[in-house]
């Protein structure tokens, strides 16, 4: 039976941050890079997802760690919600004062932010290995559901802090009566992700990643580069199938 070992997780999920640090879109390459220049940050970072990667290669049998690599994925769409919204609704200001408060109470609103901060960067890239992982298994499924679930909890996540927000300014927020139907959305979506039945047939075939791994970064580089200069791409984000199993080799190949 094919399995990870967690000597190999941690090989790809270091290298997966060295590759997003100087390739790719440029939130991704934000995070990595910051991650980088950061010694103790990073340091706290390897210990923190060596645990996950740990309990994944624990599971030892390809469909439970495949379930385990969802699960992480799952965490870190909660862990980095906060600041996703934050950014994307364009909170600033003293709106984004108030929205913290609503997590961190009467804390400092700058060690809240830093906290913050610290938190995203950390789960954004657990998650950013966690997804390159899962690509590298084969999982398409998977991947997708994440990203359906990732926007079904930012909906039900913004209403929350809306909500929160107009309490705190002495108002009311319309949508209240359709934020526990929203939040079960996301909830019965998340159920989805760990359903043993939606796991993907059989396990990739691995064999010779490294040939693979160059052509994924040359297509980050290559994709960025045409974006910062405005110009239209066909450059795809994911390797064709076969390509995709053939870099995933290093993964389940005896040690």
């Amino acid at each position: 039976m094919l399995y990870i070992t967690q000597t190999r997780l941690m090989r790809e999920s270091e290298q997966t941050v060295l590759e997003r640090a100087n390739s790719g879109d440029e939130i991704p390459r934000r995070i990595c890079t910051q991650l980088l220049d950061d010694p103790a940050r990073y340091s706290q970072w390897h210990a923190r997802h060596e645990i996950h990667m740990g309990g994944v290669a624990r599971a030892r049998r390809h469909e439970r760690q495949v379930l385990k690599l969802r699960a992480i994925a799952i965490e870190q769409v909660h862990q980095t919600a906060l600041v996703r919204y934050l950014r994307d609704h364009h909170v600033f200001g003293a709106d984004r004062d108030r929205t913290l408060h609503a997590f961190y109470g009467i804390n400092d609103i700058r060690d809240s932010t830093l906290a913050e901060h610290r938190t995203y960067l950390l789960a954004a890239s657990t998650q950013l290995c966690t997804s390159e992982i899962l690509d590298l298994v084969g999982d398409d499924r998977g991947q997708g559901l994440v990203r359906r679930y990732e926007l079904a909890y930012d909906q039900y996540f913004g209403m929350f802090c809306d909500r929160a927000r107009a309490i705190q300014k002495g108002g009311n927020y319309l949508l209240t009566a359709f934020i526990p139907e929203v939040r079960n959305i996301a909830e019965r979506m998340r159920l989805r992700i760990l359903d043993t039945e939606l796991l993907p047939l059989r396990p990739v075939s691995m064999q010779g990643a490294a040939p693979a791994r160059d052509a994924r970064v040359e297509a980050r580089r290559r994709t960025a580069a045409n974006r910062a200069a405005g110009m239209a791409t066909d450059v795809p984000t994911a390797l064709p199938q076969k390509q995709r199993r053939a870099r995933s080799a290093r993964l389940h190949k005896p040690r």
